[in-house]
């Protein structure tokens, strides 16, 4: 798919999905990357589609976690809670940012989305670009190639 099309498919997918959820479950969330999933790196802007989605999530009471590769010194940490907020994003209940020494991002990826069915949510779905952005501990996944 090009340009916009496959966020709008995602946002759709996801839609579903929250609205077809086991609603006797009060603490689902929905896991996110960051760069190029609902921040579009080149453009510097919001990917509206996934940030509707977002929106959606929360206005269905389902628990939002972002799960970034950025690394995580407190330097960067800073810049990123500043640009998710920039960008209208100021409600969410995690973020993981990858620990520095830490150099595979699979297995980071899959510790965070363990850590986060850990802390007691229920993942519903998790969205990113990256293949490692899905997959075990993250409920349905949708990947945005």
């Amino acid at each position: 798919m090009e340009g916009n099309d496959k966020y709008i498919q995602a946002r759709e997918y996801g839609k579903t999905l929250i609205d077809n959820r086991d609603k006797c479950i009060k603490n689902y969330v929905l896991i996110l990357d960051i760069d190029d999933t609902i921040y579009d790196t080149k453009k510097d802007t919001i990917i509206e589609p996934i940030h509707d989605l977002y929106n959606y999530a929360l206005s269905q009471n389902i628990y939002t976690v972002f799960i970034t590769a950025r690394e995580g010194s407190k330097h960067v940490q800073d810049i990123t809670v500043d640009q998710l907020s920039s960008l209208g994003i100021k409600k969410y209940d995690l973020l993981y940012l990858r620990p520095p020494k830490m150099t595979d991002v699979y297995k980071y990826k899959k510790y965070a989305r363990r850590n986060v069915v850990e802390s007691g949510y229920t993942p519903l779905m998790s969205i990113g670009d990256q293949p490692w952005d899905c997959g075990e501990y993250g409920g349905y996944g949708i990947y945005i190639k």
